[in-house]
């Protein structure tokens, strides 16, 4: 862990790796544990993701922005609120993000199933709520992404640390569905051209 963590911090600046952050996710990898959550560093959340992913971090607290951008199961999934604060409210969860969520419970090939916990201290949700959550269809996701110039400054600044602008755009939520628009685009492109001629 203690490798792996001082290449993967190595592209930082000194300063940055001087970050509250940078030690305190050094300090509880050091334990098997780790955090994920949006406030953290590009490179920082990366290196979570790889240790998880590896192996190196066997309890990880997360919120949900580490099970919408990827592909990471683990063997149980714990909710500790049924709550959860949207920058403005404070609001039960949506079908779609319980679903997202609980989704990463079980790992293929590895676990027969996947446990999914509900600790919700003194707001359990009552009968209808826990129905609703469960089995309403989940919101068709839309793409909030935004290239601002604070981001693009934010990119600059890393960009010694081998992050590029390009990686970061070709990496979003919005670029990988164009991604997947693109072969069904191409063949009407096709279709469209061969009427024409």
């Amino acid at each position: 862990v203690h490798l792996f963590l001082k290449s993967s911090f190595q592209r930082l600046c000194e300063a940055d790796r001087q970050l509250p952050q940078v030690k305190y996710v050094t300090e509880l990898a050091k334990r098997g544990m780790g955090i994920h959550h949006g406030g953290l560093l590009p490179l920082v959340k990366e290196a979570v993701e790889l240790m998880f992913s590896r192996g190196l971090v066997k309890i990880l607290l997360a919120t949900e922005t580490f099970a919408m951008g990827v592909n990471m199961p683990a063997r149980s999934v714990i909710f500790t609120s049924w709550y959860k604060h949207d920058g403005v409210n404070r609001r039960r969860l949506l079908p779609g993000e319980y679903t997202q969520m609980a989704g990463r419970a079980g790992r293929r090939g590895l676990d027969d199933e996947g446990s999914v916990f509900l600790l919700c201290g003194d707001e359990p949700p009552d009968q209808r709520e826990l129905t609703e959550i469960l089995t309403h269809k989940a919101e068709r996701l839309s793409s909030r992404f935004r290239v601002t110039l604070a981001m693009i400054l934010q990119l600059r600044r890393f960009s010694q640390s081998g992050v590029s602008v390009e990686d970061v755009l070709g990496r979003s939520f919005l670029e990988n569905g164009r991604a997947l628009r693109r072969p069904g685009l191409r063949r009407d492109l096709v279709k469209r051209r061969e009427e024409l001629e």
